[in-house]
């Protein structure tokens, strides 16, 4: 037996040279993403410009809140049907939830960001620009599927919301995912998390 062993552990060694020893995953399937139950991280966006930095932790922290984010400013269904789902929602019907912050993220820089969020007119829904991904990684809800690195250049946050109780997450929706569309992630689902 032994000459038959030492002949096939050969062979298992150079075919093992023709396969990778690891693969090359988007950042996106290597990142864990938040979950209902954790805390929301620590992480640093922009708010009308690149010098006036919030910290998304202290925006939620000891309150009611939702958090959204969406691929892109200016981009159709988000500039034609998410963005307005919450826009449309008073703050008296917020308040009714409890809700005290409403805040959409997109990896876009702070320019682009306040620009897109006047075309909403008055609203009270925050627009915080998150131009490196730091708050989208911090999350592991970054969006880098091919098609999408083709059709904007550079990776983006997933298309969510989550509904937040004193800096934890207490329901979360994320498009594509557990089987949620588009329409999932739109202010009734973060109204139903309260």
């Amino acid at each position: 037996p032994l000459d038959l062993i030492i002949p096939t552990v050969a062979i298992l060694a150079q075919e093992s040279q023709a396969f990778p020893t690891h693969l090359d995953f988007p950042p996106s399937l290597l990142a864990m993403a938040i979950k209902v139950g954790d805390a929301i991280p620590s992480a640093m966006l922009q708010d009308g410009s690149p010098g006036t930095k919030v910290d998304i932790k202290d925006l939620f922290a000891g309150k009611k809140g939702v958090l959204f984010g969406v691929p892109g400013a200016y981009t159709p269904t988000c500039t034609s049907a998410h963005v307005p789902s919450f826009v449309n929602v008073t703050a008296d019907q917020w308040k009714e939830k409890g809700v005290e912050v409403v805040v959409c993220i997109a990896v876009n820089d702070a320019f682009v960001l306040s620009a897109w969020a006047a075309t909403f007119g008055e609203t009270s829904v925050k627009f915080l620009a998150d131009p490196g991904s730091e708050a989208t990684k911090a999350l592991g809800l970054t969006f880098d599927a091919p098609p999408l690195l083709e059709a904007l250049g550079n990776s983006r946050c997933k298309r969510f919301v989550m509904g937040l109780d004193g800096g934890k997450v207490v329901g979360l929706n994320i498009s594509g995912e557990d089987g949620k569309a588009d329409e999932d992630t739109y202010a009734a689902a973060a109204l139903g998390f309260f």
